[in-house]
């Protein structure tokens, strides 16, 4: 019976869920078409990378004096701000005077993002038992990727019916939309006084780092392996449904067959998926000049996708007092960050000397050397190296 009150949970709160993630995959792609349209792809481009500056500032500001008050707001009203700010944003992209107000809106949009992400989280995790929480914590990673794959598809059918102008429209609206669909839900809420700063010292955080290196990298190096190395452009679009696919395929299987045992250490396992990652970018490196090669790498190289990102939820409620669940989930989603800027400015800078097989290379050897570290260092006790808790 309580399965399935834990299972009418997780759906009702997947629907406010998705109206904030839907928004969060559709606004990088979304910017390019409509402020690159206005201003220049070069600054569209800075605007997307503004985004990402404010998702690692929360890393800052969480493990500070400043990550009491970003604790004391709830998630309705978090989200509340990230619409305003989408909002926000929809204007000064039509509004051409006010164009150059998009930088610091969506500065501020990435950071209410990564903040909203960790509280909307806690929501779910404070309503489910221990007994279902890393089953629907995985699954959740599935609903995540479905979202990814789901955004591009929208972005195409409404650039082909109402072309590219107002396509910051429907992140706008489902931004707004999610605090008023929230509104069923509610979670403890503790006094300011009562929430203890984050520590940076967890091996958490530098595991979400490596794998935001590794996803990252293949990401940016997917267009130029398809257009320089294949030429088949066409064929960019469909590796990244191939990487999202295996990333569905995987999380179900993981969901399905992975989670049932009790003694679970999720770092660990975290850290051995993070060695299938490197693998498969060396795979990819291996057979860079042949499309079913990388087709196929790519097919599994998503496969450690979605377990490695519910297993990296699961652990922050594994290792962190329940009162810093929220500021742990929204660590995760900023060390991630970390890694995937870093991948994406390695990138770019290293194009112009290595050949793409080098640098996916180089990619696996940082993902693995995470890995490495993290397993030399482990020991039985679960709560060994996750670097405590400042209070």
């Amino acid at each position: 019976m309580k399965h399935v009150t834990d299972r009418s949970v997780y759906l009702r709160w997947l629907i406010p869920a998705s109206s904030f993630r839907l928004p969060v995959a559709l606004l990088p792609l979304a910017i390019e078409y409509v402020i690159g349209s206005a201003a220049g792809f070069r600054f569209a481009s800075l605007v997307v990378g503004a985004v990402a500056v404010g998702e690692i500032s929360v890393v800052g500001i969480l493990a500070t004096r400043r990550g009491q008050r970003a604790a004391s707001l709830g998630a309705q009203s978090t989200l509340t701000i990230l619409a305003l700010l989408d909002i926000a944003l929809l204007l000064a992209s039509l509004i051409h005077p006010l164009l150059a107000f998009s930088l610091p809106v969506a500065l501020l949009s990435g950071a209410t993002t990564a903040l909203a992400s960790g509280k909307l989280r806690q929501v779910l995790t404070a309503q489910l038992s221990p007994q279902s929480l890393q089953r629907y914590l995985s699954w959740d990673a599935v609903a995540l990727e479905i979202a990814y794959l789901v955004a591009p598809a929208l972005i195409a059918v409404q650039v082909m019916l109402a072309g590219a102008r107002l396509l910051l429209v429907i992140p706008a609206v489902l931004a707004a939309l999610s605090p008023v669909l929230l509104r069923r839900h509610s979670t403890p809420t503790l006094p300011t006084a009562a929430i203890p700063h984050i520590t940076l010292r967890s091996w958490l955080w530098v595991l979400s780092a490596g794998e935001g290196l590794g996803e990252g990298m293949v990401v940016v190096t997917i267009v130029p392996i398809a257009t320089e190395l294949l030429h088949n452009a066409p064929f960019g679009a469909l590796a990244m449904a191939l990487l999202s696919l295996g990333s569905i395929l995987g999380g179900s299987l993981y969901a399905h067959f992975g989670t049932g045992s009790a003694a679970v250490f999720p770092q660990r396992r975290i850290a051995i998926l993070l060695i299938g990652l490197s693998i498969c970018l060396v795979a990819e490196a291996a057979g860079i000049q042949n499309e079913l090669m990388v087709g196929v790498t790519l097919l599994c190289f998503g496969g450690f996708i979605a377990p490695s990102n519910g297993l990296r939820t699961f652990a922050a409620t594994h290792h962190f007092d329940r009162r810093l669940h929220s500021s742990a989930f929204s660590m995760i989603y900023s060390s991630y960050s970390i890694g995937s800027v870093t991948a994406a400015v390695a990138f770019a800078v290293l194009d112009q000397t290595l050949a793409l097989s080098a640098i996916l290379i180089l990619a696996a050897l940082g993902t693995a050397t995470v890995s490495v570290a993290y397993l030399s260092t482990y020991r039985t006790r679960p709560d060994s190296a996750t670097g405590g808790v400042k209070g």
